[in-house]
């Protein structure tokens, strides 16, 4: 697929084997799932396809065999206690969604249960049951999400239990990482990226790492670049940024909280204000949807002379790396897939442009 997709658009450049990831089952450290009434009682699992009917989950081969545990056991002791799924139609009921992030070695566990409202029956009871049964859970945090509509998790928080953090260490280096953050969800390949796009970085290289989640691509060049400023619109993802700054020691990143959209021109246009330092380096790592339009073309308005666009969508690379082509500023200079993915047809892929000579 990423053959097809993006070699026309570099005909010259050989693309790269996938990296293969080091685990292919259990991999994924991060599950959400809706929760619906089934024939006995409270049930989880995924939606059927074009449809908000719930295909009921009974076991699952990309994540961890606990966090099905802990999901049963718990529907289980919400079940006893009357508590009601949620109906997206008449906006009733409690419980909406189900969800997990770990650990890569399982020692930290947070279970997330999303509701319709504050109320959440009997949660004293329930925080006591489930640590006592599964001592790995770190944090049990009640998110609720009053309004409508698809979107998982909501503003406002209960922390029942513990807290909404986990820690994780990658080639020596410590991330607090919030239930909220962004944080890709196969760990073991996420390191093997890193140390790919750090032999592309060159020493004293100003690097700008957008979309950037808690920072982990931006602090993991921290040791390697002159200065590092990370961009990310979420509070609690920067706050979890700031936090892994002092926690590992790291005085040259800084990051700036807004939409890439917002903070971009202002840097690559005011480089005053950031330290007198003209960005060498951007790494690019969007969600599916892709990088707006307007990022680009600033991109190219200011040349910036080195990109690395980290994608998990070969289509919306192939439109984003398209649009820098036809500048005639740039060219490809290597095509890197990854098995983020393992068993599913969805890839990761890492591209290299520079301005040509």
């Amino acid at each position: 697929m990423v053959r097809e997709l993006i070699q026309p658009l570099a005909p010259e450049i050989n693309i790269l084997d996938t990296i293969a990831s080091p685990v292919t089952q259990h991999y994924r450290n991060k599950s959400f799932m809706p929760v619906g009434k089934g024939e006995t009682g409270l049930e989880y699992g995924i939606y059927e396809r074009w449809s908000h009917k719930i295909v009921a989950h009974h076991t699952c081969l990309l994540h961890p065999a606990e966090f099905d545990l802990i999901a049963n056991r718990c529907l289980e002791l919400m079940d006893n206690a009357k508590v009601q799924p949620y109906d997206e139609i008449n906006h009733t009921g409690t419980l909406r969604h189900i969800g997990f992030r770990c650990s890569k070695d399982r020692k930290q566990i947070l279970l997330i249960l999303v509701t319709r409202s504050a109320k959440l029956p009997f949660s004293n009871l329930l925080v006591k049951k489930l640590t006592s049964e599964f001592p790995n859970l770190s944090g049990i945090i009640q998110n609720i999400n009053r309004e409508s509509g698809n979107v998982i998790l909501g503003n406002e928080e209960k922390i029942l239990y513990g807290s909404p953090w986990i820690t994780e260490e990658l080639d020596n280096l410590k991330f607090r990482i919030h239930y909220k953050s962004f944080w890709q969800v196969n760990s073991y390949i996420l390191q093997l990226i890193i140390r790919d796009i750090a032999d592309k970085v060159l020493a004293q290289d100003t690097v700008l790492d957008t979309f950037s989640g808690i920072g982990v691509l931006g602090l993991s060049l921290a040791a390697r670049a002159r200065e590092v400023f990370c961009i990310e619109e979420l509070t609690d993802a920067v706050e979890d940024g700031r936090y892994n700054c002092q926690l590992n020691n790291i005085s040259n990143v800084t990051f700036l909280c807004g939409k890439t959209e917002d903070l971009l021109p202002k840097i690559l246009n005011h480089p005053d204000v950031y330290r007198n330092y003209s960005p060498e380096v951007i790494i690019l790592d969007p969600p599916r949807t892709g990088v707006q339009k307007s990022v680009l073309e600033e991109i190219i308005k200011v040349q910036l002379p080195h990109i690395l666009y980290l994608s998990c969508s070969p289509i919306t690379l192939r439109r984003d790396l398209t649009l820098l082509l036809d500048s005639g500023l740039y060219e490809i200079t290597s095509i890197q897939p990854f098995d983020m993915f393992p068993q599913t047809w969805h890839i990761e892929t890492l591209v290299e442009l520079k301005l040509k000579r």
